[in-house]
């Protein structure tokens, strides 16, 4: 089944998603996606593993993983 409707973004970027598709979901979690010019909202069966989503990340130029902060720049730029 799908189902549009159209809700107004608030000066703070939030949408809100209708009660009625929130009951349905439960306590599962959303995937939101950003994919051109779209947004996309998926609700996941089960919590997920972030493996679960992607199986690798590289990050160039870190020798320890354990500075968070060259860590958190590397990735983020």
């Amino acid at each position: 089944m799908e189902e549009s409707v159209l809700k107004p973004v608030d000066r703070m970027g939030r949408i809100v998603i209708p009660a009625e598709w929130r009951k349905n979901w439960g306590k599962r979690v959303i995937l939101v996606r950003l994919s051109d010019d779209e947004v996309i909202l998926r609700a996941l069966r089960k919590r997920g593993k972030l493996t679960d989503l992607a199986d690798a990340i590289e990050v160039h130029d870190v020798e320890d993983f354990s500075d968070t902060h060259k860590l958190r720049k590397a990735v983020y730029g």
